[in-house]
């Protein structure tokens, strides 16, 4: 049975209301945790799963880049950033609530973040390598969304990575997940045919998905799972990614 995997990331970058992440900071993991709780996994197992994933994408598409500079947009308190720090020689992560980057700086002190104004990333053009947003787009009004991917292509270098994860709306487990999580209160899950065709509106090159978070199964049998079941789109959740 396919099961959705949550995340201490994915905080509103649309630029409006952003108390109420302020105000979950001090506890969002705990918030996400509970919310997977009925998987028998945390929010730290799932991010694992998709840094890996997204390692793997890196290693596949910009094999002989060095120094690798990645941004993580909508970094929420900043698992993921850490989680990547090792791996990249920079991590940079934006987000709109101040209270949000006060613990990632926490989490990560090997990362560097700036605060967001939810309109324009606080970089130049083709400032990193790869650039990233975690279950950020559902909760990005719908009028914004492509102003936002835009944004994420023009501080990617070309032939540079841009990776869109999202919880699947297509997977039972995933909207449960959704449903039981305050911090997604009202939200609307956005479909990989949509988050495909963002990309490529902003003008980026061939769109590729894949889906995983097919089990809450770790190790080798999980990751295994995930690679076989990849085209199949009713993973917990998917990647949408392309080159610059």
């Amino acid at each position: 049975m396919p099961a959705l995997l949550g995340d201490a990331e994915g905080t509103t970058s649309d630029g409006g209301n952003h108390t109420g992440f302020d105000a979950l900071a001090s506890h969002y993991e705990l918030e996400v945790d509970r919310s997977v709780s009925f998987t028998g996994r945390s929010s730290r197992f799932f991010a694992q799963r998709k840094v890996a994933l997204l390692r793997s994408l890196v290693r596949r598409h910009l094999r002989g880049r060095d120094c690798l500079k990645l941004l993580d947009v909508g970094c929420g308190t900043g698992m993921t950033a850490g989680l990547l720090v090792p791996h990249f020689a920079t991590v940079c992560g934006v987000d709109v609530s101040r209270e949000m980057l006060a613990e990632a700086r926490k989490v990560a002190p090997g990362a560097a973040f700036c605060d967001y104004n939810g309109t324009a990333l606080p970089y130049g053009p083709g400032e990193f390598d790869v650039t990233i947003a975690i279950c950020v787009l559902h909760h990005v009004a719908l009028e914004e969304q492509c102003s936002l991917v835009k944004e994420m292509l023009r501080v990617t270098s070309a032939g540079g990575l841009v990776a869109i994860f999202e919880h699947n709306p297509f997977n039972p487990l995933s909207r449960l997940a959704v449903r039981r999580c305050a911090v997604d209160h009202g939200v609307t899950l956005v479909p990989g045919r949509r988050a495909a065709r963002l990309l490529e509106a902003a003008g980026a090159g061939t769109v590729s998905r894949a889906n995983f978070l097919f089990s809450p199964l770790g190790g080798w049998l999980g990751a295994s799972l995930d690679r076989v079941l990849a085209p199949i789109p009713l993973g917990g959740q998917y990647v949408v990614f392309a080159l610059r």
